[in-house]
């Protein structure tokens, strides 16, 4: 005789699924990742970037008008 299965050992194992199913925003920023890693400009810039901040090289800006008038 073979076991049987109800619709909630179904759902159960639906849910456990889900749980571990990767989404497509997952994998969205995944691939932003890789691009961004594997861009050495992009990766130099973000270096200088943090750079700057250790060494107080920023500027507070408080609005949109105020970031347009400083390019």
């Amino acid at each position: 005789m073979t076991g049987s299965i109800t619709i909630e050992d179904v759902y159960q194992e639906l849910k456990t699924i889900e749980r571990t199913m990767v989404t497509r925003e997952d994998l969205d920023a995944l691939i932003d990742s890789v691009e961004i890693l594997s861009n050495p400009k992009t990766m130099a810039a973000l270096h200088k970037s943090d750079l700057d901040i250790r060494e107080g090289r920023v500027k507070e800006v408080s609005s949109v008008e105020e970031l347009l008038s400083e390019l």
